[in-house]
């Protein structure tokens, strides 16, 4: 009986021994989703996940895109309508053309506010000491220049002094001009030239942020030249040389062109984009506009 009872104890033990080992075993998956003992429980952050991107959303609601921040409106020059901004300029590029390898500087030129004076310069005027014309009377087709950069990277030329073979002094306006950077041709109905042809000097410089992407303070001025991407510079059509002298022009259909960086001197992506031409009609001192406002300005083409 006693050798039984034993064996008896000892299954009863043993029986005891495999309960408790699968109540420890029950226990330890039932805490699983606490304390991950068990290698197959999910932790549920869900509620957390939510949560950070709710703030984050909040967040991008609330700031102020970069932008935004740093969009500009062009000063006034006086005229009624402003030129369209560079954003507006390269509408017609396609997305290839912004790829990598087109990268660097780009120049778009524009045109507006054409008129028509007779003017008289006597032997010590600064347009006649800058070789803008001879002394005495004579008549003027006026017109406001300018030249975005389009492009996304600077076009830096640093100081004249130190490009004397690029940069010669005006007169007239004070400070260094890049030599012969815009080129002025009149055509007439034909398409043939006139005489009325001009190459203008120019200070390159940044006068007004045309893209609101772009950097927001100027870099550039007359004593360290270049224009900036997103900038454009602009020369009143009332400064000394601004101007193409047509004496003896006769009344008629013409068509004014006007090229910038026309000799090339600074480095482009391309220079298909260079020249814009608007349409004329110049009766004694009126000009009357035949291009559409929104083709003063060349669209880019690269």
């Amino acid at each position: 009986m006693k050798i039984k009872w034993r064996k008896d104890r000892k299954r009863a033990a043993a029986l005891v021994g495999v309960l408790l080992v699968v109540v420890a075993g029950v226990g330890m998956i039932s805490l699983g989703g606490v304390v991950a003992d068990n290698p197959f429980s999910v932790i549920d952050t869900s509620t957390d996940a939510s949560a950070a991107t709710g703030g984050e959303g909040t967040a991008d609601e609330e700031a102020t895109p970069a932008d935004e921040e740093n969009s500009e409106t062009p000063p006034s020059t006086g005229e009624s309508d402003s030129e369209p901004s560079d954003d507006h300029v390269a509408d017609n590029q396609s997305e290839d053309d912004h790829g990598e390898d087109r990268s660097g500087v780009n120049f778009v030129p524009g045109v507006r506010e054409f008129s028509v004076s007779t003017e008289v310069f006597d032997e010590s005027s600064s347009d006649v000491e800058d070789g803008f014309v001879t002394p005495g009377e004579h008549r003027l087709l006026r017109f406001d220049m300018i030249i975005y950069n389009v492009g996304d990277e600077d076009a830096e030329l640093g100081r004249p002094e130190n490009r004397p073979d690029l940069f010669e002094y005006s007169e007239s306006h004070g400070h260094a001009h890049l030599k012969g950077f815009n080129n002025y041709v009149l055509l007439d109905e034909s398409g043939e030239r006139t005489g009325a042809v001009r190459k203008q000097t120019f200070c390159l410089r940044d006068l007004y942020q045309t893209r609101s992407s772009a950097n927001s303070s100027a870099q550039f001025d007359c004593e360290y030249q270049g224009i900036s991407a997103g900038w454009a510079d602009e020369y009143d059509s009332s400064l000394p040389g601004q101007y193409i002298v047509i004496d003896g022009l006769p009344d008629g259909e013409y068509t004014l062109q006007a090229t910038t960086n026309a000799a090339g001197t600074i480095d482009e992506t391309c220079d298909d984009d260079n020249t814009v031409r608007v349409d004329l009609s110049i009766t004694d001192d009126t000009v009357t506009v035949h291009t559409s406002r929104s083709h003063y300005v060349k669209p880019s083409a690269c």
